[in-house]
């Protein structure tokens, strides 16, 4: 949104809070119009939270409004984000782009398993909120207590925001922004368009159809939901890297909680090889 000089007439921070907003309510609304109508049954994962919508929507709402928008503002108005040159070069846009990827990751990582999953804290920072639901309704994405959407939500954004040098870009906020809804609400939705996806091919196809599924499955975050114990920033769009470092991957940790064996390593495919 711009004047008739071509500047914005609101601050880039809140201008970016109000694309991210109608992103993550209008996609939030079309899985829920999915939800009700029985659209999509092949790709639904999970049975759908027992809390409605409107349940779930106004303290999703509170932590959007009074938590991420001052936040926003705030690094705006210190000059850590949202200000500088008004465009950035593509590579610069492209390298910035896999930063806030990385960035998210390690930040949500640290806060998420060393933080909030800490035996005394989780119910204290109400991160025991979120795990209230099955991740299986997509609004629930941001249902969870302020200090919890404050260190799983806004700092695994901001943070890296603010290093990567971003400038006030406005593509580049916007398409950030836009993403990281639309990540985290996909992964809370109890769909999976990776359900369909061919299986059985082999070779350079059968790789790229299993990088597809890597990438596009909600399996991870429906794990972490379930287990409690594994994936604690694998997810929807995420690289990943903290959870495989750490053997926290939820295909690498079992039930209980002890590494998961290989396939390969098997006793009865050792016998076989024997």
């Amino acid at each position: 949104m711009s004047d008739a000089s071509g500047g914005l007439i609101l601050p880039l921070s809140v201008l970016t809070f109000a694309v991210q907003m109608v992103v993550y309510h209008g996609v939030g609304l079309w899985f829920e119009w999915c939800d009700r109508a029985g659209r999509l049954p092949a790709y639904k994962m999970r049975a759908v939270e027992r809390m409605s919508y409107f349940e779930l929507l106004p303290r999703v709402l509170f932590n959007q409004v009074f938590i991420l928008l001052p936040a926003m503002v705030l690094v705006e108005v210190l000059g850590l984000a949202f200000v500088g040159a008004p465009q950035i070069g593509a590579v610069h846009f492209v390298l910035a782009m896999i930063a806030m990827g990385v960035g998210h990751d390690v930040v949500q990582y640290v806060a998420h398993r060393f933080v909030l999953h800490r035996p005394g804290l989780m119910r204290r920072l109400g991160h025991g909120v979120h795990h209230s639901t099955g991740a299986s309704r997509a609004v629930s994405a941001c249902y969870m207590g302020a200090p919890d959407f404050f260190l799983e939500i806004v700092l695994p954004y901001l943070l890296p925001l603010t290093l990567v040098g971003a400038g006030a870009d406005v593509s580049f906020h916007l398409l950030v922004a836009s993403l990281g809804a639309i990540g985290g609400l996909y992964e809370h939705s109890g769909y999976d368009f990776s359900a369909r996806l061919p299986r059985d091919k082999t070779g350079l196809r059968g790789r790229f159809y299993a990088l597809l599924r890597s990438f596009s499955t909600s399996k991870a975050h429906a794990e972490h939901h379930r287990r409690g114990n594994v994936s604690f920033s694998d997810g929807f769009g995420s690289p990943g890297i903290c959870d495989s470092m750490f053997k926290t991957r939820w295909d690498l940790v079992g039930d209980r909680g002890e590494p998961r064996e290989r396939p390969a390593e098997s006793p009865r495919r050792r016998k076989q090889a024997a």
